[in-house]
């Protein structure tokens, strides 16, 4: 696993913090977590970052910069994480995911072209593109 150069100093009841937790998770974004609650040290690094405000979450990344009770888009901008679809149009869309999600795919694809492309998105970011072809349809 990668070596985690971004910190996140929060608490386990904040929403906000368990919410940025869960998008670093699912992008696979490595990081180490600091409950400010458990960790005097770690609540001071905070308050002295947000001008003596004991402000939650507060992300400090591997340059420097830190976000302190940032949104999930501005995450994904000071990761660089892609946020626009890659095509102006898709043949296809299917918004869910789970069971249901394969059993709409495969038949969908039965008419496709003889070569298609299918791209599987989480939460709004594309994680895996593939090229498939149809035979015996």
């Amino acid at each position: 696993m990668p070596q985690a150069n971004i910190v996140v100093y929060g608490a386990h009841w904040c929403p906000d913090c368990r919410r940025s937790k869960q998008f670093l998770g699912e992008h696979q974004i490595p990081y180490t977590w600091l409950d400010i609650e458990e960790d005097k040290q770690a609540e001071q690094e905070v308050i002295a970052k947000n001008q003596g405000k004991r402000i939650i979450p507060t992300i400090v990344f591997e340059d420097g910069d830190y976000l302190v009770e940032p949104t999930n888009a501005q995450l994904a901008a000071k990761l660089g994480l892609k946020t626009r679809a890659g095509h102006h149009h898709y043949d296809l869309i299917v918004v869910g995911g789970g069971p249901a999600e394969s059993r709409t795919v495969v038949p969908s694809y039965r008419t496709a072209p003889p070569s298609s492309t299918a791209t599987r998105a989480t939460a709004g970011h594309v994680t895996m593109t593939g090229t498939f072809t149809v035979t015996g349809a």
